[in-house]
């Protein structure tokens, strides 16, 4: 598997998924970390007040982010696959009601928000936030999603380029760190 040497976000804090990232410091709703002298982000807390484009155009001035690996859990896949675009079933948009946002637009292009890793399957997912994922049965016609499709428009939406894997078994993601 290939390492990727670009900032990574997890959606949930690392330690849910084995990954031990001591904190440095916090900013903007933020956590942050280092581990192998590459950026590791993850929210405080998963909601509108950490996940907005205020607080990403913060990250991204201040760590000089242009390109993100966002790490997501999936149910309904056995390895780690390329998120190439989402279904939003959350009920939850952490766009809404903050756009436009300094110069960006008021509605902007969501068409394309996921860019091509290569080397893994490109799949589309169905992100259902929290509490859905936690009760979630497996569905041989659907992949489903704990975050993505609330975490990655907002990091597309302030011209963060979004590459994003998921993955069930987080002792995978070892050989991508």
């Amino acid at each position: 598997m290939t390492k990727f040497d670009i900032p990574k976000y997890f959606c949930r804090k690392p330690g849910l998924h084995k990954i031990s990232v001591k904190l440095e410091a916090k900013t903007a709703g933020h956590h942050i970390g280092y581990l192998n002298k590459q950026l590791i982000v993850w929210p405080q807390k998963v909601s509108e007040e950490t996940i907005n484009p205020y607080n990403f155009i913060k990250l991204k001035t201040k760590f000089d982010v242009d390109k993100l690996l966002i790490f997501d859990q999936l149910i309904g896949v056995n390895s780690i696959a390329a998120v190439g675009n989402h279904v939003n079933r959350s009920g939850q948009n952490y766009l809404r009601g903050k756009t436009p946002t300094e110069d960006l637009p008021q509605f902007p292009d969501m068409s394309k928000i996921y860019n091509k890793i290569n080397g893994y399957k490109s799949i589309i997912v169905h992100t259902l936030g929290i509490e859905r994922y936690r009760s979630a049965k497996r569905d041989d016609t659907i992949i489903w999603s704990e975050l993505i499709g609330l975490i990655a428009p907002v990091a597309h939406y302030v011209g963060i380029k979004v590459f994003s894997l998921g993955f069930n078994n987080p002792k995978r993601l070892i050989n991508v760190m």
